[in-house]
């Protein structure tokens, strides 16, 4: 299977795609910081990256024609500042939105399936007409916008376009869902939007992965049968309670009366317990002042 990646940033999720068993045809980044961090593990050797073929450059002037034909996916984390509730919520008037060139990548590429992740602001209802547009271009990437356009009369367009029920030239099947990298075994909860786009003449049925991990799991095992305290070796004094800054489950009561089948969610605790321990030792006067030391690591001085 082959792809293109492009808003690659640092390689994320280019290195999931890899994992999947895709070979990259072109990895694509704009940003230097991010440029130069992809090169850093390439010169490691950090799993396949060595051989993944990156450019340092803007999407808009990629030269797409050393791409053969028959790309499978197309992937990209388009910039999620425009759309992110952390920022200025400017949407598509941000000179940073590029859905419009994604759509222009795939009108260019024509490839089997479309991945694109961004921040779940993006579905939210302040841009939920934006996020239908978006969604109508993967669908029909070759009904394109006219020259000076506005974006709600393009919109327009395509859904007259989509109501006609003909499905002309190149067309995709889009479905999207807001996914918690916690859900999927990942020690963190971080909810990003995922839409998957797959061409309509491959007759392709396809659905988002269920979930193999629960915040249920995790109570259950820290506060019915405590094994997570027990499995970390942590103290009875040192465990909290329910109700000490943690979220209510979502199944209420039941969760102290039927286990969960879903696995507990991982936490950092899980993730770096099997670091090594600092051996603490006094090397100062100054109360408070401790060297810790960790074989085979550079070694700090801290409170």
């Amino acid at each position: 299977m082959r792809s293109v990646e492009i808003f690659s940033g640092a390689g994320g999720l280019a290195l999931g795609i890899a994992r999947a068993g895709f070979e990259h045809l072109a990895v694509i980044e704009r940003d230097d910081a991010c440029y130069r961090t992809l090169k850093e593990n390439q010169s490691r050797r950090v799993e396949t990256m060595a051989s993944w073929p990156v450019h340092h450059c803007d999407v808009r002037d990629f030269d797409y024609g050393c791409i053969p034909e028959g790309v499978d996916l197309l992937a990209g984390g388009v910039p999620c500042q425009p759309f992110s509730i952390g920022g200025k919520h400017r949407g598509h008037i941000d000179e940073r939105n590029m859905f419009p060139e994604l759509i222009t990548v795939i009108r260019r590429l024509k490839p089997k399936a479309v991945l694109v992740e961004n921040v779940r602001g993006l579905a939210r209802p302040s841009f939920a007409k934006y996020f239908g547009y978006i969604e109508l271009m993967l669908a029909y990437p070759e009904v394109r916008p006219r020259e000076a356009e506005p974006w709600f009369e393009h919109l327009a367009r395509l859904e007259r376009f989509h109501t006609k029920g003909r499905r002309n030239g190149l067309c995709y099947r889009v479905v999207h869902r807001v996914l918690n990298a916690a859900n999927y075994g990942v020690p963190q909860r971080r909810e990003r939007l995922f839409m998957v786009a797959i061409r309509a003449d491959l007759g392709v049925e396809w659905s988002f992965p269920a979930p193999t991990h629960g915040v249920d799991g995790l109570r259950w095992s820290q506060f019915r049968s405590g094994e997570y305290w027990e499995r970390h070796r942590v103290p009875k004094t040192r465990i909290p309670k329910p109700s000490d800054g943690l979220r209510e489950s979502a199944v209420g009561p039941q969760l102290y009366l039927i286990p969960p089948s879903d696995k507990p969610w991982l936490t950092v605790r899980d993730t770096i317990s099997n670091l090594p321990r600092p051996a603490k030792t006094r090397t100062s006067d100054e109360p408070g002042l401790t060297h810790f030391a960790i074989p085979g690591a550079r070694q700090y001085v801290g409170h």
